[in-house]
């Protein structure tokens, strides 16, 4: 089967819930469709839905992460922090345990960025601050000061700087609670999750990972997935062999001459569509497109590569103006009062119509915060 970029691009906005919409009911089905929404930052992760569903607002998206616990936000893809339905943390957890390989027994020295050296930490002692930090947590949530200290009382003072980086040293299986103010709590997801039942099949959970970016994210090839999902130590060869593994789920796709894969049934590419949508940083769609030639055409890189944040992060790191699929422009947000002040550069001149959907975004963008919009285009 041979297709285009123009349909590939179609069929992964529309499997992104951007091309159509989906209704504000469908928030935690769009999270797991989109295989979890990047949420380092937390700001980002919400607009992402917003983008993605109708009539929602940021509070609906609060409330399904922090009371009705339908969400939840823990470290998963790529080791970073991205919300999930809660029912699926345990596959994701899995997942990366299955590319991660065996828990360290030891861990080595360490310079943190900031230069400063941490000793080392034998067998015993790795042992007793996991097994520690799982009995803090017992029952509430903390800050990751408290749990330091708690844990420091318990096993002793050389874990300390560790558990207080940021670096998931023993808190990659964790999950986040309700924040207090701009701090982050810390909850066992055992008992935040209702209903938790551990996965045990590390490998089949990453198979079945490797199944769901396919289809939101396919055609691709291991080498895209090895990029999305993956760490150092998951490499392409074993994202060949992972894919050898999914033999007949899978068949083969040209992309003008690319040889790709999509699961085996699935091939509807819908036509190509026409939509402007506004993505912020990090968004799911940037994320998984990792044909960035194909999706940011070279006047918009020399807009990126003259921002703060896309000089260093490229198109991941900035919020893209997006025109049929394809990146036409850079867009920053500020709050000021009661208004949400946009401010947007596309790369060319945008038509009558193209401004109209784009002044459509802005007035959705302020009703899901709540605010004002003041649309401003250069």
């Amino acid at each position: 089967m041979e297709v285009g970029w123009d349909q590939v691009r179609a069929r992964r906005l529309a499997r992104s819930s951007l091309s159509e919409r989906a209704t504000g009911e469908r928030l935690v089905e769009v999270v797991g469709a989109v295989c979890g929404v990047h949420a380092q930052v937390q700001a980002s992760a919400e607009l992402q839905l917003a983008a993605r569903l109708e009539g929602i607002g940021q509070a609906d998206v609060r409330a399904a992460l922090w009371e009705r616990r339908l969400l939840v936000k823990a470290w998963t893809v790529r080791g970073t922090l991205h919300l999930h339905p809660a029912e699926e943390l345990a596959l994701w957890h899995a997942a990366r345990r299955a590319i991660r390989g065996p828990t360290p027994a030891e861990l080595p020295e360490w310079r943190d960025p900031a230069g400063d050296v941490h000793p080392a930490l034998g067998a015993g002692e790795v042992e007793a601050v996991r097994a520690a930090v799982w009995e803090v947590l017992d029952g509430r949530c903390l800050l990751r000061d408290e749990l330091a200290e708690e844990v420091v009382q318990r096993v002793g003072a050389a874990p300390r700087e560790r558990l207080r980086s940021g670096f998931a040293f023993f808190l990659g299986e964790l999950c986040q609670g309700p924040p207090q103010g701009s701090r982050i709590t810390l909850a066992r997801p055992d008992q935040w999750i209702d209903g938790w039942r551990e996965v045990t099949d590390d490998r089949e959970a990453l198979r079945e990972v490797c199944r769901r970016f396919l289809r939101t994210y396919g055609p691709a090839r291991p080498a895209d997935f090895t990029e999305w999902f993956g760490t150092a130590a998951f490499r392409v060869a074993e994202a060949r062999a992972l894919f050898d593994e999914l033999g007949a789920d899978l068949e083969e796709v040209d992309i003008d001459g690319r040889s790709c894969f999509v699961l085996a049934g699935d091939r509807s590419f819908p036509p190509p569509s026409r939509e402007v949508r506004l993505l912020p940083e990090y968004d799911v769609y940037v994320m998984g497109f990792r044909e960035r030639d194909q999706l940011v055409p070279e006047s918009v890189r020399e807009l990126i590569a003259s921002h703060g944040r896309g000089r260093y992060e490229g198109p991941a790191g900035v919020r893209l103006l997006l025109v049929d699929g394809v990146a036409a422009g850079l867009w920053e947000r500020r709050k000021r009062g009661k208004r949400i002040e946009l401010q947007v550069r596309p790369a060319k001149r945008l038509g009558k119509a193209r401004r109209c959907e784009l002044e459509h975004e802005a007035e959705r963008i302020g009703a899901f915060l709540g605010l004002e919009p003041v649309l401003s285009v250069e």
